[in-house]
């Protein structure tokens, strides 16, 4: 019986073992996968110093994350000076679900990616978040549903008539979200934004995506005698390059160019050259991330690159492959249009 008991404790001790060895202490799991996980995520204050002297970019960080889910440590990786302690400190404060190995909460190793952007310095975006600004010529086709202003009582008493101009923003499923006047006399702006609030549109198509869009809205109040005591109300077109619309309407022109993420790029690309190792990087050991910004041009062909980060040795390479590279075409409502975007370029030396 002694025996018996001794072996089932020896059995026991030896599963306990193999079950401790076969949970790591650490794994390494991808940005996207940690990003799934995020609970408390506190962005970055920007430097005044950097601001002033116009400085974006990425950051790029190891961060070691704890079985609880804190951030242990921050490395850098890459990114420019002026930003880099910044975006430490903001991800030292960020709170993570933990990760869960075979049920069991692990270290984690990742990287994390901080963006230092001006917001007067780029294009509105959809992808961004922004609101893409879309002309009332194209809008227009898109309403499905409108309600006409009540001409106010005190106009009509007044005699006030005249055209109201609105700032319209559209959510991606077609809502009105928010209306403010751009022009109008104030007895009948009232009446125009209630009324263009009830409005509703199809989604805006970017990319194949809804995006919430920014479009204007004119709207005018008249009194004659075809229209009776309660006056007329005409939703009114708002021709491009019409002497009225340049005079009075918000200039809402479709961007040139828009900014979009490098994982949306990344699901474009069509030819993607790999980069020549540098020799003389080889030799020296030399690892790291290259970090570019790309502009694609309206046929999908890299139009143009440029650093943003990365070691001197390695990105003369990485420019020379991503200037070969192809996409397909990034469509704007259903048009193609030129792109700016980021690339990364990892070298790493085997067993390094």
């Amino acid at each position: 019986m002694a025996h018996r008991l001794a072996l089932s404790f020896l059995l026991m001790f030896c599963a306990a073992i193999a079950a401790a060895q076969a949970i790591p202490g650490r794994v390494r799991v991808s940005a996207a996968a940690m990003s799934e996980l995020s609970q408390v995520k506190v962005p970055p204050a920007y430097p005044p110093l950097a601001r002033q002297a116009r400085i974006q970019g990425v950051v790029v960080l190891n961060a070691l994350i704890t079985k609880t889910g804190d951030v242990q440590d921050v490395q850098l990786v890459s990114g420019h000076p002026m930003l880099a302690p910044a975006a430490i400190a903001a991800v030292k404060q960020w709170k993570y679900r933990p990760y869960l190995l075979n049920g069991d909460p692990v270290e984690v190793e990742t990287q994390v990616q901080v963006n230092f952007t001006l917001s007067d310095v780029h294009a509105p975006s959809g992808a961004t978040g922004g609101s893409l600004q879309v002309s009332e010529a194209v809008m227009r086709p898109l309403r499905t549903s409108s309600v006409d202003p009540a001409y106010p009582p005190l106009a009509l008493e007044t005699h006030v008539e005249g055209k109201v101009i609105l700032n319209v923003e559209i959510n991606a499923s077609g809502d009105v979200e928010t209306v403010t006047p751009f022009t109008g006399h104030p007895t009948l702006v009232q009446s125009a934004i209630i009324a263009v609030l009830q409005w509703n549109y199809r989604p805006y198509l970017l990319n194949g995506e809804p995006t919430k869009v920014q479009t204007s809205v004119s709207l005018t109040f008249a009194l004659s005698p075809e229209s009776g005591p309660q006056g007329s109300m005409t939703d009114s077109p708002l021709p491009p390059g019409s002497d009225d619309e340049s005079a009075s309407a918000p200039h809402l022109p479709l961007p040139k160019r828009i900014r979009v993420s490098a994982g949306v790029a990344q699901g474009l690309v069509l030819t993607k050259v790999n980069p020549e190792y540098p020799q003389d990087a080889k030799q020296a050991r030399i690892q790291g991330v290259v970090l570019l910004k790309v502009n694609i041009a309206q046929d999908g062909t890299v139009k143009q690159v440029e650093l943003i980060s990365g070691h001197p040795m390695l990105a003369p390479a990485a420019i020379d492959a991503v200037q070969k590279w192809t996409y397909r075409p990034y469509l704007l409502n259903g048009d193609p249009i030129e792109v700016e975007t980021q690339v990364r370029v990892d070298f790493t030396l085997a067993g390094g």
